[in-house]
């Protein structure tokens, strides 16, 4: 009994190191941000390390946000982000739709393309895509980057959702159509409004992946009214020099968008994706 005891409390314990352990790993990255922000150029590049700053300042947020454009380039990743987000969540909410309730012979061919995008690195469709906008007249356009962005979380978003398209009485829809509602007018009507917990959470991953976004609006953007807010940040990174105080300012403003969207809607956003799983 004894013996049972103590390999339990050791069990316990370990479980609690291992916990503790990865939660400093997941942490220190953030912490390590927050304290470089705060520091001067010269105590950044101080050995030995030290990690709490010595003279706090918020010299580096000023520079960040004193920098040319900097409330444009907010703007522009809101704008992105916000219109890709909405996009998505109509066009996938549209394409579950039809491959949870309809049913036709390149179905299964449909969801395979899906489910294969999402196997592919982002990087294979550069090269192609950024040739086809430049033909296009389409490089230094806002509209361009909304473009990419959303054709890549499409098929995100509709895998997404089927699970909550599938939970979705069909009676309700066979009763508005009976009612003399047509096919369009029931999915607004009808289906959006009892799939937005799963169109809610499939906002909040477009929104963040589209805020978040560098590699495309780098390729995309060159001019400087048009850049978003992580390139701004990308651009600090000087060909000799890189001032990391300001990198780490800029990251952190960054992220307050995904933090607090997180924060707010962590209970819905948890109980939407444990929806999604069960159905």
């Amino acid at each position: 009994m004894a013996g049972k005891m103590i390999q339990k409390a050791v069990l316990t314990a370990m479980k609690y190191i291992l916990l503790t352990l990865f939660f400093l790993f997941t942490v220190f990255p953030f912490f390590w941000l927050l304290v470089s922000s705060l520091k001067g150029s010269k105590e950044l590049y101080e050995f030995p390390v030290h990690y709490l700053p010595r003279e706090a300042s918020l010299n580096n947020y000023r520079e960040v946000i004193e920098m040319g454009n900097f409330g444009l380039y907010i703007l522009n990743s809101l704008f992105i982000a916000l219109a890709g987000a909405c996009l998505v969540v109509l066009i996938a909410g549209m394409s579950s739709y039809i491959l949870s309730r309809m049913e036709f012979k390149s179905k299964p061919l449909i969801f395979m393309v899906f489910m294969m995008t999402q196997m592919l690195p982002t990087a294979v469709g550069f090269a192609p895509l950024y040739i086809l906008m430049s033909r296009m007249g389409m490089i230094n356009r806002l509209t361009t980057v909304i473009i990419i962005l959303v054709g890549g979380q499409i098929p995100f978003g509709t895998i997404l959702l089927i699970g909550f398209m599938k939970g979705i009485p069909k009676a309700l829809e066979e009763a508005a159509l009976i009612d003399g509602c047509g096919r369009i007018k029931t999915f607004f009507r009808i289906v959006m409004p009892l799939a937005k917990s799963g169109l809610f959470s499939v906002f909040i991953f477009v929104f963040l992946a589209c805020w978040n976004d560098v590699y495309t609006s780098v390729l995309y953007i060159n001019a400087n009214s048009k850049k978003t807010l992580t390139v701004a940040i990308y651009s600090m990174i000087g060909k000799y020099d890189i001032n990391w105080g300001n990198v780490a300012a800029g990251t952190l403003i960054a992220m307050l968008p995904a933090i607090l969207l997180f924060g707010f809607m962590k209970e819905i956003f948890v109980e939407n994706i444990a929806g999604a799983v069960k159905e």
